[in-house]
């Protein structure tokens, strides 16, 4: 793992690939790390230099005390500065759940840095009036975990997240991932996600980059990303159908063949625009 710092705040990210072929970026979900894209990262580095950071407060990298520090701002800003470093003036951006939000702030202030966005299991806001109760629902499982932290830390969520999985690798997996974050990191990316600005109304104008939409049909988020997509008129949209939340972690085989033919079309005459189902 590689690491980039700047006035002591320390990036670390992987790479993978040819160093000199056409970037693409991975960005992760809240409370994961750039773990999450091992089963895509290996095929799509075959013909592009994939780079995956872990995010702000989360993996190995820094998670600063003062929560003032977490906003969605910061994290795109935490990206440009990655490309800067790595001298990648444009590249491909993917980002699953929270990483899509993050993926959707740098996407629309530095459009001009994007050659082609890809957002899964996302929203482009907080709050909607045509977001459905499952959304709500989620929201709400999210806040009380939050609580939990705030009080207890991100251990003891790891440890009552596990307690109903029956296999003990699996619940070990489950504490093991809660209790590397960090109680600031947790909380200021869960901050974060409600206090980012609602970006609803400006996608269609700012996101002038070929984009693609990746929608689970079972997903409790699946009604925010409607409401997005339907701003999107000329992207992409896939529907994967009997999928939950986590697209990239649920059908890696299939997200990546798709990523990957979305890649090929921004190089070809083939439309962009459209929707379809992916069995």
């Amino acid at each position: 793992m590689a690491e980039f710092s700047r006035d002591g705040f320390t990036i670390f990210y992987e790479q993978a690939g040819d160093l000199e072929s056409p970037a693409v970026v991975l960005l992760h979900g809240f409370t994961s790390d750039n773990r999450m894209w091992l089963p895509i990262a290996g095929e799509l580095s075959q013909d592009y230099h994939v780079i995956a950071p872990d995010l702000r407060g989360h993996g190995a990298t820094s998670a600063p005390d003062d929560l003032d520090s977490y906003t969605i701002e910061q994290y795109a800003d935490d990206l440009k500065a990655l490309l800067d470093h790595l001298e990648v003036d444009i590249c491909a951006l993917a980002g699953c759940s929270f990483g899509g939000m993050v993926a959707l702030q740098f996407a629309v202030t530095w459009p001009e840095r994007i050659a082609g966005l890809v957002l899964s299991d996302t929203s482009a806001a907080f709050e909607h009036p045509d977001y459905d109760d499952k959304y709500r629902k989620r929201e709400e499982r999210i806040a009380a975990q939050t609580e939990i932290v705030d009080r207890f830390g991100t251990a003891e969520l790891g440890k009552r997240a596990a307690k109903d999985v029956a296999d003990p690798f699996l619940a070990e997996g489950i504490r093991k991932r809660y209790s590397r974050l960090s109680r600031e990191g947790f909380l200021g990316a869960a901050r974060v996600r409600q206090d980012r600005p609602g970006l609803v109304s400006i996608v269609g104008e700012r996101l002038t980059m070929p984009v693609l939409v990746c929608i689970g049909e079972d997903d409790p988020v699946r009604s925010a990303s409607e409401v997005m997509a339907r701003q999107l008129p000329a992207a992409r949209q896939l529907m994967f159908k009997a999928t939950e939340h986590g697209i990239p972690s649920l059908r890696p085989e299939a997200y990546a063949r798709e990523v990957l033919n979305f890649f090929d079309d921004l190089e070809g005459d083939t439309p962009i625009a459209g929707k379809r189902t992916v069995a």
